[in-house]
């Protein structure tokens, strides 16, 4: 068995105004910086969160959402979810490895629905309920871009719409 360890990166750049780090830091590292950059652009629905993928992702989603290849599966993907949830990722721990091209972040992600009737994996969602769940989602990074992405998910909770537990 291969024994990997992972250390934490640190980047600090000088970006041009209006620019992100995806493209102003250096092309072949991923970072602290730039995931967080990357879940800020995703969180906000801004489609430029895919700027952070090799052009050949491959996002194992299962069981209920597949394999998702390339960037535009993905964006697509996501198009169709922010029309039934809201979705906001908050990342905790993230380990990131460029040498070995590994990142694993542990992260909460919180999901509203936005009507009634969205197919989740815990079950139909109303208008209005939410999902939170924590996990550690593993990354594969060439070149400072993600090209795979796996996770696991330890359990969720599910606070129906109005409930006092929000």
């Amino acid at each position: 068995m291969k024994l990997i360890a992972l250390s934490a990166i640190g980047l600090m750049a000088v970006m041009s105004p209006g620019a992100t780090l995806a493209q102003e830091a250096a092309p072949h590292e991923m970072t602290r910086q730039r995931f967080e950059e990357y879940l800020r652009l995703f969180n906000a629905g801004d489609e430029r969160f895919a700027q952070f993928y090799a052009n050949d992702v491959v996002f194992h989603h299962a069981p209920m959402f597949g394999v998702l290849k390339g960037r535009q599966a993905i964006v697509d993907f996501y198009k169709n979810i922010r029309l039934q949830v809201s979705e906001e990722v908050t990342p905790h721990v993230v380990v990131v490895d460029n040498r070995q091209g590994l990142m694993a972040a542990e992260l909460s992600t919180r999901l509203v629905a936005l009507r009634d009737g969205v197919a989740m994996p815990s079950g139909n969602l109303k208008r209005g309920d939410m999902i939170i769940t924590e996990g550690t989602v593993y990354y594969t990074l060439e070149n400072g871009l993600i090209s795979a992405i796996r996770g696991s998910r330890s359990g969720g909770q599910k606070v129906p719409a109005g409930s006092a537990a929000r």
